[in-house]
């Protein structure tokens, strides 16, 4: 594939995801993505087939971007406390970046059977690999007495909740509460406050 290819697949890929964040996926028309990428239906076709295929790869490809940030955090074997630090601000820092796809996740993934099992089959051996990792610490600082015992589900669902909840809400927060020159402010001490709110909840 040559270089006008790629960038016109790119093209298509970015246009395709606004079109679904923006009306979610049973809205989202194979036109209004042609037109917002400046292709024609034609030719969106001979790239990609269609809308589902579109999705399916856009959604691969931020399961593949998280995955690799968590496995590169694992990679580092670092203590357990920096570790768990890590995969707070990762996370943060990635829903922080694509700020829309929790609520999307919420109305179209959770909601459409097809959509779910998609997510399924697409998280499962990329999270199962992840977990182990997570697990194998997690289970060596409780048989060392430095934390208190915790099961994986109860940590995982405190780091990724807590998360999430952040840019769920957080267009109410800017509209309401957060003043638009400090956001940026805001959202680092956010960040840090889920980080300290996971490591104290291990503290015995």
């Amino acid at each position: 594939m040559n270089t006008n290819e790629q960038n016109t697949e790119q093209i298509i890929l970015e246009a395709a995801e606004e079109e679904f964040l923006t009306k979610g996926f049973g809205n989202t028309k194979v036109m209004s993505i042609a037109k917002r990428a400046g292709v024609s239906h034609s030719m969106l076709h001979y790239y990609f087939r269609s809308k589902e295929n579109l999705f399916q790869i856009i959604f691969r490809n931020k399961v593949e971007t998280i995955s690799q940030l968590f496995t590169d955090i694992f990679d580092k074997e670092l203590p357990f406390e920096q570790t768990m630090r890590l995969l707070v601000e990762t996370q943060f820092d990635f829903v922080a970046k694509n700020a829309r796809l929790p609520r999307f996740i919420l109305n179209e993934v959770v909601a459409n059977k097809e959509n779910r099992d998609l997510l399924v089959e697409v998280l499962h051996p990329k999270l199962s690999v992840i977990l182990m990792k997570i697990s194998k610490i997690l289970n060596a600082e409780i048989e060392k007495g430095t934390i208190k015992p915790i099961s994986l589900s109860d940590l995982m669902m405190n780091v990724f909740s807590i998360n999430i909840a952040t840019f769920v809400v957080f267009p109410v927060l800017e509209e309401f509460v957060i003043d638009g020159n400090s956001v940026e402010k805001f959202l680092l001490e956010k960040r840090e406050s889920n980080v300290q709110f996971v490591l104290n909840a291990l503290k015995k």
